[in-house]
């Protein structure tokens, strides 16, 4: 893998893992909204969509939005089965979302650290030439 395709390889894990700290902030949110359901992105079946189209797929909300980077990119958002149910109808469970939160936001780190250095090792080698 060149370094060019590196820096892709992190984008597309920086984009994913952004959208999981999003929709985890939600769920944490919404932990007291009747009816409200978990929901959650798996990291692994995003990733090799986004690997194999060599691209995260943006969705339009309206004809009138320009193509680029959005919220919605395509990423299939599927509702999480917290194993619990209350009688409001909500099933967000506050610790495994807080941890998961905490998870995620390691992840994202980790992912912008190894994004950086791969920048700072193209620059270098820009520097140099």
């Amino acid at each position: 893998m060149n370094q060019v395709s590196n820096l892709d390889f992190y984008n597309h894990a920086l984009a994913i893992r952004e959208m999981q700290l999003q929709l985890t902030a939600s769920n944490i949110a919404n932990q007291d909204t009747p009816d409200y359901k978990a929901k959650g992105v798996e990291f692994k079946e995003a990733f090799k969509q986004a690997i194999d189209s060599q691209g995260i797929n943006l969705m339009k909300d309206s004809p009138r939005h320009f193509d680029g980077v959005g919220n919605k990119r395509g990423i299939e958002v599927g509702y999480i089965n917290t194993g619990m149910m209350r009688p409001d109808g909500n099933n967000v469970n506050e610790h495994l979302e807080k941890a998961n939160f905490a998870e995620q936001q390691a992840m994202y780190e980790a992912a912008l650290m190894f994004s950086n250095s791969s920048k700072d090792s193209i620059k270098s080698a820009l520097k140099y030439q």
